[in-house]
């Protein structure tokens, strides 16, 4: 794969793209925004006026639904509980760091506690790579030696919590840049190539797919893969490649037919829509229904939303009952792992 122009190269390299370097030093990422991108930028922002307490907060809040105001205002209330009465920054030409040639911008920083914390919307990753390098820029503009990352995943309501020193900090970003600055590195098919811009040219991807292609030929045996580990690895990574191909063709495919294009032997089908009975109603109705069986009917509510309500319906003084939260038991899912590397 060509590695492109020395302008392409160091836009990419910046520290919201460490964590996906770390896995595919040739990951691009994508200047189309999607929609979960938007949604983040939007809760960002929300969230930087809350903590700075600016008027466009509530202009920004009335793009934002319900849940997401509630999300954003629980990282606030983290950040505030976790700051003590230690001074909070959240302008950006405060959260600004330079390290190594890079620069980033945290969300709110707290120099007196050598912390800062970043907002995360969505799914949880890794974001270990971009932490360290807010927190290495951040160490040498404060000059200390050790330095805290909190994370708020805010759909989730968790708090990850990263530490770092100056060395640790330094070599976690260094391995990143050199194998992004090696010559001979090599793309990596990953749980970030949806994301990446050079997912439809990828040429790693593209040997995957035209390599597998042939497994709709009769000749194709599945128990043999079954039976070997390695083919029944190699099948399942592969598997995953063209998945993506075909989430992306589909949507191709829809916006074709849609503009009066044809894709033959497809055609567009519209379904009904699910029925309900909104909150409201329900609720005009519950008493005669009886509360039990409506919640019944509900279902289990999440530990987070639980809390949410406690602290806003609750006094002060009345301690969240901890004992009433129930464990369900952990989930088990296949993960594709890194490959080692070859000597």
């Amino acid at each position: 794969m060509g590695q492109g122009k020395g302008g392409d190269q160091v836009s990419a390299l910046r520290p919201s793209n460490l964590p996906k370097l770390a896995v595919c030093p040739c990951y691009e990422s994508n200047p189309v925004a999607g929609p979960a991108a938007e949604r983040g930028t939007l809760l960002d922002s929300a969230f930087r006026a809350e903590l700075l307490g600016l008027e466009e907060r509530l202009v920004i809040a009335n793009k934002l639904t319900a849940d997401e105001i509630a999300a954003v205002a629980w990282a606030v209330s983290m950040v505030r509980a976790m700051s003590g009465r230690e001074r909070v920054l959240a302008r950006e030409d405060d959260c600004r760091v330079k390290m190594l040639g890079l620069r980033g911008t945290a969300d709110a920083v707290v120099p007196a506690k050598f912390t800062h914390f970043d907002l995360k919307t969505g799914m949880r990753y890794n974001y270990r790579e971009q932490m360290a390098a807010y927190a290495l820029g951040f160490m040498e503009s404060q000059f200390v030696s050790e330095w805290t990352a909190h994370l708020l995943y805010c759909d989730q309501r968790e708090v990850e919590t990263l530490r770092f020193t100056y060395d640790e900090a330094k070599a976690v970003v260094d391995e990143v840049i050199v194998a992004f600055h090696d010559l001979n590195k090599q793309p990596c098919p990953c749980d970030y190539c949806g994301w990446c811009a050079k997912a439809e040219t990828c040429t790693a991807r593209r040997v995957i797919v035209a390599e597998t292609l042939p497994v709709a030929d009769p000749g194709f045996d599945f128990e043999a893969v079954a039976a070997d580990p390695e083919k029944l690895g190699r099948f399942l990574a592969t598997c995953a490649v063209i998945e993506d191909f075909h989430e992306r063709a589909k949507k191709l495919a829809t916006t074709r037919i849609k503009t009066g294009g044809e894709v033959p032997g497809w055609k567009l089908v519209t379904r009904k829509g699910a029925e309900f009975v909104d909150c409201e109603t329900v609720g005009r109705h519950i008493q005669r229904l009886g509360f039990g069986p409506v919640l019944a009917a509900y279902g289990n509510l999440s530990a987070a939303k639980f809390r949410d309500l406690w602290v806003g319906r609750m006094p002060g003084e009345s301690p969240f009952p901890e004992e009433a939260v129930k464990h369900a038991a952990p989930m088990v899912y296949l993960k594709q792992s890194k490959p080692k590397a070859t000597p």
